[in-house]
């Protein structure tokens, strides 16, 4: 059937309020903004002629776009939507809803001083009506010999819903004598019978329309195909004679629609039409000009504006992105990933399968390339003047990118349970202080004077670095359909950003460092370096007892109890879960008196080289500061950037991870070397 797209303003219906569901506490009311009933309505064709039709609103979920209502869309005064005065107040959110046919929803009234009295007739039930605003995006248009048209909205969208003094005629659009023109929308025409639909416009595609807001828009189609019909021909004259209105009028609705129909098959944007259009150039030249801007793209001589896409567009274009994400994530880990139903027919494909539907989706013509030549195309970020950026480098891209995080999130880190979080917004050194505790409390005499006191304070100083590796993926290997690239070295990089935090983190412990005051993290002078032992009863109670012998920088004791035991895979990592797990004990002896007090982390980078192994404990970061790591604000994690390759033939990716930790305070960490 044949499609056409014109533009049209906002409609109105009248719609009614259910009688007593006014809730004066709550201030809301009940409406019936729909109930698809066939109404009659009329349009101009040329400029003169005014057609009647009949207009049929689909309800159902599938054809109504609730979102904006269910939003919490405006109830507007008289359909005034120029000034916030107008507002009287809003949809429910959640409460519009398709039920037997019918459209519902609760409308909240405002209590806003300037609206009052519209509010106030309202309530009292002065005003007992309300009429919707909406705009449909497609119609269907079917027609019956010596009937009316009927045309069918099966895609439509509430807009507002208004209180009224009296709801409009829905057989009539009106018009005022003030030319105002409210905004457009497309929407696509698609005709039932074409040979119909051609005898009830003899005059080409550009009309007038009636708006209900009182001004008279033109309408303009953009058809496939052109076909002018002129004026009927009149009795041939002997001499010739200047055109009539009719055919100049009709010429003119030609030239229009040839031009705009050529800029948008070649992608060229509505700004080109319109200024083509409004020089006045024959379509002859309009021609010689799409071919120079064609010209130009093709050799990169500056960006070509793209023509603008409606928000349906854009979520069908999103939409049909994730569906090849999916596919291709699917394919390489089918237990991890669920193929979602929108990714079903590109399932068993091939990445250059999948590169031809991506690239003949936007119009470029892949028959009769080589698979050399078609993986080429797909990787240019121009191809043959129809696109600007490659839309397969950008699925390869969030493939990668996906796969890159999940690994990253997935690779397991222990050091966040003892570990404090934080994120830096550059790249200088930061500072951070280890606050001593609140000074002690004097008596103050009567008429005495309160002392000042002061809190001690030392200083660490670490700074973010930056990590990353850059991966090139060329046509070779979408030739020969290696998806791995796209997958599992990603995941090997996210992979290893993980380990990169931990190999730092861990580092801390096994190279004990040097802190702020020149002595090494664990050290005899900081009271954390205890007796070599293995983990039992009389070595936690001597760590319990180290911890409790801490003094802040003010010189007094801190209540720090350890809360995490960190041990290397083996007998260590036996000997802390024996302590800390609770046990039935067979008499008073027997008494794991360490039971539940501490979580066992078990890290295997703290296995030595040689030697014994060591283990360590650590308080609650939330109580004392331990050790410290950092991301960069807003780069939390491993950031992906893609590009064109310039040294490889293919696409290149970059991960980057910003990072950073420190040891800030000895007091709440300690060492055992072990035996």
């Amino acid at each position: 059937m044949p499609r056409d797209m014109i533009n049209l303003p906002l409609i109105g219906r009248a719609a009614e309020a259910v009688p007593g569901s006014l809730n004066r506490e709550e201030r809301t009311i009940d409406i019936v903004w729909t109930t698809g009933a066939t109404v009659q309505r009329r349009r101009w064709e040329g400029w003169d002629d005014l057609v009647e039709y009949d207009e049929e609103l689909v309800v159902s979920p599938n054809a109504v776009r609730m979102d904006r209502l269910n939003s919490g869309a405006p109830f507007l005064n008289s359909h005034s939507a120029w000034t916030l005065e107008s507002v009287l107040g809003s949809v429910v959110p959640g409460t519009a809803r398709i039920q037997g046919g019918n459209g519902y929803a609760t409308i909240r009234l405002t209590d806003a001083e300037d609206a009052a009295p519209a509010v106030a007739r309202i309530m009292d039930g002065s005003v007992r009506f309300v009429s919707v605003g909406y705009r449909v995006h497609q119609y269907e248009i079917t027609r019956k010999d010596g009937e009316r048209e009927l045309w069918r909205a099966v895609d439509w969208e509430p807009m507002e819903i208004s209180a009224v003094a009296m709801p409009a005629d829905p057989g009539a659009q009106i018009r005022s004598a003030d030319g105002r023109q409210d905004a457009l929308n497309s929407c696509v025409v698609i005709r039932a019978d074409a040979s119909a639909a051609a005898a009830a416009n003899p005059r080409g595609t550009t009309m007038p329309n009636d708006n209900p807001a009182g001004g008279v828009e033109p309408v303009t189609r953009t058809e496939p195909t052109v076909s002018a019909n002129p004026a009927p021909a009149v009795a041939p004259a002997p001499a010739p004679v200047a055109p009539s209105a009719d055919e100049v009028r009709a010429a003119e609705r030609t030239r229009t629609t040839e031009i705009m129909t050529l800029v948008q098959r070649h992608g060229l944007g509505n700004e080109v039409a319109t200024d083509l259009i409004a020089r006045g150039v024959s379509i002859d030249e309009a021609r010689a000009a799409v071919l120079d801007r064609l010209a130009e793209r093709s050799a990169g001589a500056g960006p070509i504006a793209a023509a603008p896409t409606n928000a349906a567009g854009q979520a069908g274009e999103v939409a049909y992105r994730d569906a090849v994400v999916n596919a291709l994530r699917h394919r390489h880990d089918p237990g991890a990933v669920q193929l979602d139903p929108a990714a079903r027919e590109f399932r068993g494909l091939s990445l250059l399968e999948m590169a031809r539907t991506v690239l003949e989706r936007r119009g470029v013509q892949t028959r009769g390339l080589s698979r050399m030549e078609l993986a080429g195309l797909a990787f240019e970020t121009r191809s043959a003047g129809y696109h600007t950026t490659s839309d397969f480098t950008a699925i390869l891209a969030n493939v990668a990118n996906n796969t890159l995080r999940a690994a990253y999130a997935s690779t397991p880190r222990t050091f966040t349970a003892f570990a404090r979080r934080a994120v830096i917004t550059d790249f200088k050194p930061v500072q951070r202080s280890q606050l001593g505790g609140a000074p002690d409390l004097v008596k103050v005499a009567e008429g005495g004077e309160f002392k000042y006191g002061s809190i001690a304070e030392g200083k660490e100083n670490y700074a973010l670095a930056t990590f990353g590796r850059i991966m090139a993926i060329t046509r070779q290997v979408l030739i020969n359909d290696d998806l791995d690239a796209f997958t599992r070295v990603p995941a090997a990089f996210g992979a290893s950003a993980a380990d990169l935090e931990s190999d730092m983190v861990y580092a801390i412990l096994t190279s004990n460092p040097a802190m702020g005051d020149g002595k090494a993290l664990f050290h005899a002078d900081h009271g954390n370096l205890l007796t070599g032992s293995i983990i039992d009863e009389t070595s936690l109670a001597a760590a319990y007892r180290a911890f409790a012998s801490q003094k802040g920088l003010e010189k007094r004791p801190i209540s720090i109890i350890p809360r995490y035991i960190i041990v290397p895979p083996g007998v260590r990592a036996v000997q802390a879960r024996k302590q800390v797990t609770a046990t039935t004990p067979a008499a008073t002896a027997d008494v794991n008196t360490f039971a539940n007090r501490m979580e066992v982390v078990e890290e295997p980078r703290l296995i030595p080289a040689a030697g014994t192994d060591p283990w360590f404990l650590s308080a609650d970061p939330s109580r004392i500061d331990t050790i410290e790591y950092a991301y960069l604000d807003g780069q939390e994690g491993v950031f992906t950037e893609t590009r064109m390759g310039f040294n490889v033939d293919g696409m290149e990716i970059k991960a980057r991870h910003d990072f950073a930790t420190k040891a800030i305070d000895w007091r709440g960490l300690s060492k055992n070397p072990g035996v």
